[in-house]
């Protein structure tokens, strides 16, 4: 009872103490935790707008393979058609990635987000019907008007799905102000990247069906570089890639001089030739093919953009992480230190005498004992956890003695397996079905001449290897032992006796293809067994009967000639096995 008292006071101790350290923790713990979740939410909402805005980007992108086949005459380049589909099943995969449910914490009062995706994909269907529709035409029959109204429905899919990216902005900057400037950053150069598209777009109708441009193509194209004029002066002087300067100014030089001098350049070209005539200087295909890689440094500037954001939200992130990690470890530590002292005096003051009951009444039940080096001990009870030791180590001893014993008593000493007691144990012992067993008695064919030939070491280990591929043959359940001299038996416990046959079979072949090579002279032999099988009811009542009948049918593969396999009771054996009035031990004395 005094000792239960005492270890209550320790543990009623210990828990207040802990209490305590907890309480301290938790006001540290608290706001760090905060400012981890914090982080990692902004890292999750920005990451998820950039599958977003890839997926305006992808859409977007769609344009310029749908413009290439509408300018060309139907079934004339089968490459056109393969890059639309490819360009078709990236803007699937995209917008796909958005269905995934969105895994920060969200308030947004912007329309059902699933009706504003569901709203893009009918759009997207219905401008890639008009797409299919014109590409299908007669390139002489295709009007202008039909050209740029598919183009009018493509550019209007981006339109649509502009209330996708409204949704996410709202919903990520409510609540984080943090987000909002590198939100709108990255659709502004979003923007840039889809006005420079639609500006070519919205002459390649035109151009298509080599038709002068309409004050409407004029002056939407217009209106489109405009508005890129405008968001480039809103992106001047803004360091896109932070604390990277150079690489800043590098991309904006190549927006300006590959895109801006170059790209807008040429369609500014185009607008000037068609409101005079319909005679382009290039084709519908060419200018595809010349104003899509102007596009890549918007592409390149949205892509380093978002990654140098996810960049540092994720640095924010991790350090985050790392100071929740370090307040964890502490507060564990702590802890751990107040259960190791626990835990010490209890093992020092309380345990040892109860270890040593515990102890003795294992050892007395046949039991194993713990490691008593790893239990503190006082002085004063050394002694008698010497003595536990000393007697847990005898009581071992004679364990494992007695295993030993016991394994030399069952197993071949030369081959590994199963010695033939063993196998009168197996094959006497009474089984819970009352059903038969199969036998199965194998003998090396010429192992005499092999020993008078090769040697002993020679014959071992030909027995010691025909052992093991018994051995590796066996089927659960089934026990192969080495029946005396070269002789092997298989007990199969099914009464199957056409599956032990073919069993059997597969063993005889197994060992005939099988070249044991002699150690001492290199030379390969070949070994071949004659295998006797036979069926009866198991038991103490059977076993004679059942070994004498496969002795029997044993017998008979080696007079037949050796290299064979005979079952007792078989027609094809009826003139040896079936001849039970003849002594089996008398007719093989005849046949010598």
């Amino acid at each position: 009872m005094n000792r239960i008292t005492l270890e209550g006071k320790l543990l009623f101790a210990t828990v207040i103490v802990a209490f305590l350290t907890l309480v301290l923790t938790a006001s540290a713990l608290i706001p760090t935790y905060a400012s981890y979740r914090s982080t990692h939410d902004n890292l999750l909402a920005v990451e998820r707008f950039r599958q977003v805005l890839e997926a305006a980007t992808r859409m977007s992108a769609e344009r310029g393979p749908a413009n290439d086949v509408m300018a060309i005459e139907p079934g004339s380049d089968a490459l056109a058609m393969e890059r639309l589909t490819n360009f078709r099943r990236i803007s699937d995969l995209a917008l796909e990635a958005l269905d995934e449910p969105i895994a920060v914490e969200i308030s947004s009062s912007s329309p059902d987000l699933q009706k504003a995706l569901a709203d893009t994909r009918d759009q997207l269907r219905k401008a890639r019907g008009a797409v299919d529709r014109v590409a299908v035409t007669p390139l002489a029959e295709r009007r202008p008007e039909d050209v740029q109204a598919a183009i009018g429905e493509m550019i209007e899919v981006i339109d649509t799905f502009q209330a996708v990216v409204d949704w996410h902005v709202e919903a990520f900057t409510s609540g984080r102000p943090e987000l909002t400037a590198p939100f709108l950053t990255g659709r502004m150069i979003s923007d840039m990247r889809e006005y420079g598209g639609r500006a070519a777009s919205q002459i390649m109708g035109p151009i298509a069906t080599r038709q002068p441009l309409r004050d409407s193509h004029v002056t939407d194209a217009s209106r489109t570089i405009g508005r890129l004029l405008e968001l480039r002066t809103l992106m001047q002087g803004q360091k896109v890639i932070t604390d990277h300067d150079a690489l800043s100014a590098d991309l904006m030089e190549d927006v300006d001089t590959i895109f801006f001098r170059s790209g807008l350049n040429l369609v500014n070209i185009l607008i000037e030739q068609g409101k005079i005539s319909g005679d382009y200087s290039i084709s519908a295909v060419d200018l595809t093919r010349d104003y899509v890689p102007t596009l890549r440094p918007l592409e390149r500037l949205r892509t380093l953009f978002l990654d140098d954001v996810v960049k540092r939200y994720r640095a924010q992130h991790d350090a985050a992480s790392y100071r929740l990690s370090v307040i964890a470890v502490i507060t564990a530590s702590a802890l751990a230190v107040l259960f190791m002292l626990f835990r010490s005096i209890r093992l020092h003051m309380l345990d040892p005498l109860l270890t040593a009951r515990r102890q003795i009444i294992a050892l007395a039940e046949g039991g194993g004992i713990t490691n008593l080096e790893t239990i503190s001990k006082a002085p004063e009870m050394r002694s008698l956890f010497e003595a536990l030791e000393l007697l847990g180590g005898k009581l071992d001893e004679r364990a494992e003695y007695e295993a030993r014993l016991k394994m030399q008593a069952e197993k071949d000493g030369l081959t590994g397996v199963w010695n033939r007691r063993a196998l009168e144990g197996f094959g006497k012992a009474p089984s819970e079905r009352e059903e038969d067993v199969c036998l199965m008695l194998i003998d090396i064919d010429h192992f005499k001449t092999v020993n008078d030939t090769y040697g002993h070491l020679t014959g071992d280990a030909v027995l010691i290897e025909i052992a093991a591929l018994l051995q590796s043959a066996m089927r659960p359940g089934d026990i192969v032992a080495r029946y005396g001299g070269e002789e092997f038996a298989v007990l199969v416990p099914t009464s199957d006796l056409a599956n032990t046959m073919d069993f059997a079979e597969e063993l005889r072949s197994r060992i005939q293809a099988h070249v044991i090579r002699d150690a001492e002279t290199g030379i390969d032999l070949s070994i071949t067994v004659s295998i006797g099988v036979a069926s009866s009811r198991g038991g103490a009542d059977g076993w004679r009967p059942l070994v004498a009948s496969a002795d029997e049918a044993l017998y008979c593969a080696k007079k037949k000639g050796r290299n064979r396999i005979c079952v007792f009771g078989g027609e094809a054996d009826w003139d040896i096995t079936a001849s039970a009035l003849i002594p089996f031990r008398a007719r093989r004395a005849a046949s010598l």
